[in-house]
């Protein structure tokens, strides 16, 4: 109980008897009086305040929000005693959790339900409780605050930023990703399915006239093909050391678990089954290659939760793993970094091995602490070491890029922010050339 203004005042008044009794004894009666009024004020107030088990509380919100996107929880306070008034709420978030404000103000009332709207932003994915709730409310006649905890709780799931895959905008085969999200359209070329006959437009390849229905129709005629569906891809995860890096505020993995969902998403436009492994020191979990919009919040639901940790990774593992559960051709997705020889030739020696039978494509995230001090002019003698030392590894690492290509593996060489929409263009591309 925290007593307000309005008791203090009260009190005061009621003391001045006493003071006033000094020079004239008889008032101790009157501030004795005073004091037993101010009581039966106090214990009337008490008594018409609801107490706090009068109070009942529940939460409720999405069971999924996304990364960095303000997600919003609702407060329903119920109160069974009859009395009514001005009262306070604060929500307890989970650690990580940026709240718009602190607490809010509410008219709590009587015998009924009051319902408060509070927003956060989360900052790291994963599993959380929000919840429970204090409210603080003042006495029926003014004199004293009252706070109460009411046990209520929400479980919320932070998934990684599927809402700002929205904000991308394709252009690459008639392929859009607009605001309220994918539109599926065909990628016309010369893909293995035949899709349909059209006249023939300027800029068409002239093998594909079909001269059979030219002649047919007095006028040049065009096959069409669309892209074969149903293809495999195998986003492998690698939550090892290489992925701990910060940039922008956020660790490496954030960026590539954006761009796996986005090509996700990209690919169940085109009914391709995507899958995915995430493997450190050990495989941490395979999720099977499913297809459809369906696979999108398979993925979204393996992946919520995954961090990059400062181990070693076993790239053995994860390729045997591969090999035992993918023996079908796929587009096998690697997202890591090579910044040392050691890491360089083991990713090297399992891409190319992986190249004869399926199609091989390392996501190597670079590393922005090294590139600027390799850009950086160097003032002192450490500094020039430094200079020198990021140069070397920066060479080390074109070298082995380079030379993955030559073995016929493909390569996204790109910052962190850019690895999602190149990646999503890259798979586009090799869909249209028939590479998948």
């Amino acid at each position: 109980m925290t007593p307000t203004p309005r008791l203090v005042f009260l009190l005061v008044a009621a003391s001045l008897p006493f003071a006033a009794a000094m020079v004239e004894p008889a008032l101790v009666r009157v501030g004795l009086a005073a004091d037993a009024v101010v009581l039966v004020v106090l214990a009337l107030d008490w008594i018409l305040t609801p107490a706090s088990k009068e109070l009942k509380a529940a939460v409720s919100a999405e069971r999924v929000a996304s990364l960095g996107a303000p997600f919003t929880v609702t407060l329903a306070v119920m109160n069974t005693g009859g009395a009514h008034g001005i009262a306070q709420a604060r929500l307890v978030w989970p650690e990580h959790w940026k709240a718009e404000k602190a607490s809010a103000s509410f008219e709590l009332p009587g015998r009924g339900t009051a319902e408060i709207e509070f927003k956060a932003t989360p900052t790291r994915r994963g599993r959380f409780w929000i919840g429970p709730a204090w409210v603080r409310y003042v006495s029926t006649l003014g004199l004293f605050k009252r706070d109460a905890e009411l046990k209520c709780a929400a479980e919320v799931k932070v998934y990684p930023a599927v809402a700002s895959l929205k904000k991308y905008q394709l252009l690459v085969r008639r392929l859009r990703l607009r605001e309220m999200g994918l539109r599926a359209q065909r990628i016309r070329g010369q893909g293995m399915e035949f899709a349909r006959l059209r006249e023939y437009a300027r800029g068409d390849d002239p093998r594909l006239i079909d001269w059979k229905a030219t002649a047919r129709r007095t006028s040049l005629i065009s096959r069409e093909y669309q892209v074969e569906r149903c293809q495999n891809v195998v986003l492998m995860i690698d939550a090892g050391r290489m992925l701990t890096e910060e940039v922008d505020g956020l660790v490496k993995i954030e960026y590539v678990l954006h761009a796996a969902l986005l090509l996700a998403r990209v690919a169940a436009e085109y009914d391709d089954r995507v899958g995915a492994m995430v493997f450190s020191e050990t495989v941490e979990r395979y999720a099977t290659p499913r297809k459809g919009r369906a696979a999108v919040g398979a993925l979204a639901e393996a992946l919520f939760d995954v961090e990059a940790k400062l181990v070693e990774s076993d790239y053995d593992a994860a390729f045997q793993h591969l090999q035992v559960t993918n023996r079908k051709r796929a587009l096998v997705v690697l997202f890591t970094n090579v910044v040392d020889q050691e890491t360089s030739g083991l990713v090297s020696g399992y891409l190319t091995a992986a190249a004869h039978r399926h199609v091989p494509l390392l996501v190597a995230v670079s590393d922005r602490e090294t590139r600027e001090k390799a850009d950086r002019p160097a003032k002192t003698e450490e500094e020039a070491f430094e200079k020198a030392a990021a140069c070397r590894l920066l060479s080390q690492r074109e070298k082995t890029l380079a030379d993955l290509r030559k073995r016929g593996v493909y390569v996204i060489d790109a910052p962190a922010g850019q690895v999602p929409i190149m990646l999503a263009n890259r798979y586009l591309e090799l869909k249209a050339r028939q590479i998948l």
